[in-house]
């Protein structure tokens, strides 16, 4: 079956992310703030939800959460962010389903901005980009590789098959160096949104094989 048959929630969401970028890129849209997500708006916005004001711009604000993952800083942003996205994204999608990984991505990212906020609260500096759900599936893919006994994953970029907690490992170095980076100063990466995300996916992959001990058990639940 071809890719963008087996997985083509994965492949819209890849589309509609560099869509968007190319479209910045030759200015016919502007990736202004309100399409990002800026800490100190996002903690304002919940705390009028929380006093029951939901009006004004409070909607817009929290909708960034989503909106700013589809939007990404530079051609090395947006290539890296996809790769990654495609190389975790699609074994979320093959072992849990299309549907699945379209939810998974919504939830991973917005996981992950909702750390970032929760670090950054007094910052007004916009963040941006698919980078916590990306991590949410590294997250998704180790916590199933703990508990599902998986096929070699055999997908792009991997020159070859390869065993599923070597990808498992690759997945954990990212979310180790990550961890290192928060602790450091002056960084302009996001990194509680990366934990965030991870975590997220991570937590989510934890519960799915403790109700469902094998892929089998999975499948023939009719919900992939």
């Amino acid at each position: 079956m071809h890719p963008a048959q087996r997985h083509p929630t994965l492949i819209a969401i890849i589309a509609v992310a560099v869509a968007v970028f190319l479209l910045t890129a030759v200015g016919a849209f502007s990736m202004n703030l309100e399409y990002a997500v800026v800490p100190i708006q996002v903690i304002q916005a919940w705390e009028a939800v929380t006093a029951g004001d939901v009006g004004g711009d409070t909607p817009s604000v929290l909708l960034t959460m989503v909106t700013a993952l589809f939007l990404h800083g530079s051609p090395s942003h947006v290539i890296m962010n996809m790769a990654l996205l495609w190389m975790f994204g699609s074994q979320t999608s093959l072992f849990l389903g299309k549907w699945w990984a379209l939810g998974l991505f919504f939830v991973c990212g917005i996981g992950g901005f909702v750390l970032h906020v929760i670090l950054n609260r007094d910052s007004d500096i916009p963040c941006i980009g698919a980078s916590g759900a990306v991590m949410g599936f590294e997250g998704i893919y180790l916590g199933l590789i703990l508990q599902w006994r998986l096929p070699w994953p055999d997908v792009w970029p991997l020159a070859h098959p390869v065993p599923p907690q070597q990808l498992g490992v690759f997945a954990a170095i990212g979310i180790a160096f990550d961890l290192w980076g928060l602790t450091q100063t002056g960084q302009s990466v996001a990194f509680g949104a990366h934990i965030g995300g991870f975590a997220t996916g991570l937590v989510i992959a934890i519960v799915i094989t403790q109700i469902y001990p094998s892929q089998n058990r999975w499948n023939h639940s009719g919900r992939a």
